[in-house]
């Protein structure tokens, strides 16, 4: 049965702070921007009340206005996004195994963290074949720092399999399993049937669950412990032949996740 609870991510902002965080996270999700009355309406709140706050984050480099008052994410808003991803500290030791794993399969590779229950994209290497894919695979699936669902993603998964049970219980309380595509998992107990099998084979394969023509396969990076901290992927189009072995390719990625994990093991 589907999950029918409006997801606590969609609730109205109750106080000015709420209200400018909240609209930078909107705006931060659509390359192309808004208007302030696309914004105000988004808020439920007055278009004057949403002006102030559109030219003050403008005003501060936060947003930037085009020409035809259309606000987009401005240039402090991406130093601090860049800031907080170095933070994270696995990009030093995944660039290396995503070089070598891209060279051998001509697939993008990604590693991804769980943040308040979606997936944060903190690195990805393109495919060789990317000239000719960039134009098919939304770019909303490519840009580092972006956040997606995790029920829909291989990276996602991989994250959700490694949590506890009533920590799945709130991630899925808070945000949903909305259905991107008509194979999307949006029942609860399919998409723990389904994040039981990831645990036991030790990887996840995604097929045209968030994006029709999009496919990845992810798996676990993990701690000294055991503990998982983030996930690899390796993704493209169902048209890529690595794709013609995916047993081959369930094999890299897990040897992929596992060297990433030793390299941050050995710093």
């Amino acid at each position: 049965m589907g999950i029918v609870t409006q997801p606590a991510s969609l609730a109205t902002p109750t106080n000015s702070l709420e209200r400018a965080l909240k609209l930078l996270e909107i705006i931060a999700h659509r390359s192309e921007g808004y208007t302030n009355s696309d914004l105000s309406h988004k808020l439920g709140i007055p278009t004057s009340s949403c002006s102030y706050m559109l030219s003050r984050l403008t005003r501060e480099g936060y947003l930037k206005r085009a020409n035809d008052g259309r606000y987009t994410i401005g240039l402090k808003s991406l130093i601090l996004s860049h800031a907080a991803l170095r933070s994270i500290g696995f990009r030093p030791f995944s660039e290396p195994v995503l070089y070598k794993i891209v060279e051998d399969t001509r697939l993008a590779a990604n590693v991804g963290v769980l943040q308040g229950g979606r997936v944060l994209l903190i690195d990805r290497l393109e495919s060789p074949n990317a000239v000719s894919d960039v134009s098919f695979i939304p770019r909303e699936l490519r840009d580092i720092g972006i956040e997606l669902d995790a029920h829909t993603t291989a990276l996602g998964k991989v994250l959700l399999a490694a949590l506890h049970e009533d920590e799945l219980s709130d991630v899925i309380r808070r945000h949903g399993l909305e259905r991107k595509t008509p194979k999307t998992i949006v029942g609860e107990s399919e998409l723990r049937a389904e994040l039981k099998r990831v645990r036991t084979r030790g990887f996840s394969r995604v097929m045209d669950e968030h994006y029709k023509g999009f496919w990845s396969i992810g798996a676990p990076i993990s701690d000294a412990a055991g503990v998982t901290r983030a996930a690899v992927s390796l993704s493209g189009t169902p048209e890529d032949p690595a794709w013609q072995n995916p047993d081959e390719l369930a094999r890299r990625v897990i040897q992929a996740g596992r060297d990433i994990s030793r390299s941050m093991r050995l710093r």
